[in-house]
């Protein structure tokens, strides 16, 4: 049994970030447990001098970062620095604390289009307080395959045969697909769990609706498999996992399972406690 459409909704031009930005995750979607937060940034250009993203704090969640175009310098206060390259994902366990940055001290000469995502997914309560740690994989180390005529990359999980390196400690996946114009392929979804679909471009039909570009649409957890038909040549991410079924508390950049917790890791910020950078 294929999964079902539950709500399509499309998303718009963040408010707080400007018009290159769409918050896809919790604005178009509330969230696909364990996912809590997806960003659409670009495609934009990155001139010579860009400011970047400047030092922040993360807590409770692990934030991923993947580019379709173009390259963006991540720094942290664990002493991680690494140039993530379209194709590359960089996946940062925040646990219990850290502070990071995006495109700064670049020393960009040439400008430079920039295209990609950011998803942030809740930490298991147990793991909520680990030790921070950052994994850089280059693209040459996802499993990139075809299924029929449509093109697939598993950047987290497993597709049969074909298995991430990348360890998230809340059972997820995520999966790049590329489907020409006029084919259609099936997904194997486990029974149970969570799935949400991102168009970024393209035309879609499943579960007889009609979805079109920027889109974010949910489904059912009843159901193994999901049938995708490309009406146009289509770019989507697809993505899910076993649900945490935890409570979910955000504020700002932290996503913890209380209100306590949210405190206790704002105090940590303020004490230092999370580093600088």
């Amino acid at each position: 049994m294929n999964k079902r459409i539950l709500n399509s909704n499309k998303a718009q031009a963040s408010r707080s970030m400007g018009p290159n930005v769409r918050q896809v995750i919790p604005s178009a979607i509330s969230h696909i447990d364990p996912f809590v937060f997806l960003d659409h940034f670009g495609p934009l250009e990155k001139k010579p001098g860009s400011p970047g993203v400047p030092p922040h704090p993360h807590a409770g969640i692990a934030t991923i970062t993947y580019l379709f175009e173009g390259s963006n310098r991540h720094q942290d206060s664990r002493g991680h620095d690494a140039v993530i390259n379209a194709g590359d994902i960089a996946w940062m366990h925040a646990g219990k604390g850290i502070v990071h940055a995006e495109g700064m001290n670049e020393n960009r000469v040439d400008s430079e289009m920039v295209h990609g995502l950011q998803f942030w997914i809740s930490l298991p309560a147990k793991d909520k307080f680990i030790e921070p740690e950052f994994y850089h994989h280059t693209s040459n180390e996802l499993p990139e395959f075809k299924l029929g005529e449509a093109l697939i990359k598993v950047l987290c999980g497993e597709l049969p045969g074909h298995s991430s390196p990348i360890k998230s400690l809340s059972p997820a996946f995520i999966y790049e697909l590329k489907i020409p114009k006029n084919q259609s392929i099936q997904i194997p979804i486990n029974e149970g769990d969570t799935a949400g679909l991102y168009l970024v471009k393209g035309h879609l039909n499943i579960d007889n609706e009609s979805l079109l570009p920027t889109s974010m649409t949910s489904f059912s957890i009843d159901g193994s498999s999901l049938e995708i038909k490309a009406l146009e040549e289509s770019h989507l991410m697809l993505f899910g996992g076993t649900p945490l079924n935890e409570p979910i508390v955000g504020y700002a950049s932290y996503v913890m399972n209380n209100e306590a917790q949210i405190r206790q890791v704002m105090l940590d910020y303020q004490m230092g406690k999370m580093g600088t950078l």
